[in-house]
């Protein structure tokens, strides 16, 4: 009867340790999944979408300033009735009214910042007409003076003007951009918390597992759990490429949140493409943690099944 007892307690300790090791295997690959992928996630997103609306705001701020004292130098050309209005104005005007157009189509900071942008966009039209004027009344220096100071008031009135409403959707654009390159608390409590305490607690219940298996089955190794325990060590280099990730995301912000990015959009640009290279292709590895789980669950089973096979037929 003693036996009967011995071994359908065996059995019984076995099958609640196998559901045991699935159902935290499932837990903790899941947990490592959503962990790698809140990092990882990131990367293509600064490179593709946030760095060249960040960039483009920059460069029609930074354009529309410089066109403003371009245009009052123009004016006040003694060869202004030759010229015309100089070509460094059009040229300042042309970049900022092209940079509006292309970030009102992809802006990081959702629709209030693309209806700003078209209000910018529109105020620029005014803008450059009433530049216009001033110089057509060139000779007249009330009338000059008055253009100047309507398109001065336009481009940098208070809230309404068109800076102050980009520099708004600039703040906003740093807001994404911040959540985008920052760990924050949930990546942190998943990375050094939640994920290391599931794995360790996987560890532990492989390694008594195996201990209690060479101990009521007198074989030195299972070597199937033996290889699910190993395939743990997977998990430092996911942690590798998180840090690394992390590091390069944090190189990226501070490239974007120079004040002369407005002046160095391409190498700025270029300059974040380089330093996100390799984090692209990290960030692919996110594919091969449930390829992984599958493996660590299938060895886990196929160590411990057939030890329960063994007690399936007990005596009566």
């Amino acid at each position: 009867m003693s036996g009967a007892h011995a071994i359908s307690g065996t059995r019984a300790f076995l099958v609640r340790r196998l559901i045991a090791l699935l159902v935290v295997t499932a837990v903790a690959v899941t947990t490592l999944l959503a962990a790698y992928y809140g990092v990882s996630r990131n990367p293509r997103a600064v490179t593709d979408r946030s760095t060249p609306a960040i960039l483009q705001v920059a460069a029609a701020i930074d354009a529309l300033t410089a066109s403003y004292d371009e245009a009052r130098r123009s004016i006040a050309s003694p060869t202004a009735e030759f010229e015309g209005l100089s070509e460094e104005y059009r040229d300042k005007l042309s970049t900022a009214k092209q940079s509006l157009a292309q970030v009102s189509k992809s802006t990081i900071g959702g629709e209030s910042a693309r209806g700003s942008l078209r209000t910018c966009a529109a105020l620029v039209t005014s803008y450059g007409d009433t530049v216009e004027q001033a110089y057509a009344n060139r000779d007249n220096p009330t009338l000059r003076g008055a253009y100047l100071g309507y398109a001065g008031s336009i481009l940098r009135h208070g809230h309404s003007g068109i800076l102050d409403r980009l520099r708004a959707v600039q703040d906003r654009q740093f807001d994404v951009l911040d959540d985008q390159t920052s760990f924050g608390w949930l990546l942190s409590f998943a990375w050094w918390l939640l994920v290391p305490g599931l794995f360790l607690t996987l560890a532990a219940l492989l390694v008594h597992t195996q201990r209690f298996l060479r101990h009521r089955f007198r074989r030195l190794v299972n070597p199937w759990l033996a290889a699910a325990t190993a395939l743990l060590v997977a998990l430092l280099p996911l942690a590798v490429f998180t840090y690394q990730t992390q590091d390069r995301l944090e190189s990226a912000r501070a490239s974007l949140t120079r004040s002369d990015i407005g002046r160095t959009g391409g190498p700025t640009a270029r300059e974040v493409a380089r330093t996100m290279r390799n984090a692209h292709w990290q960030a692919g590895a996110v594919g091969w943690i449930p390829v992984g789980g599958a493996v660590l669950a299938v060895l886990i089973l196929v160590g411990l099944q057939p030890r329960i096979d063994e007690y399936r037929f007990q005596p009566r």
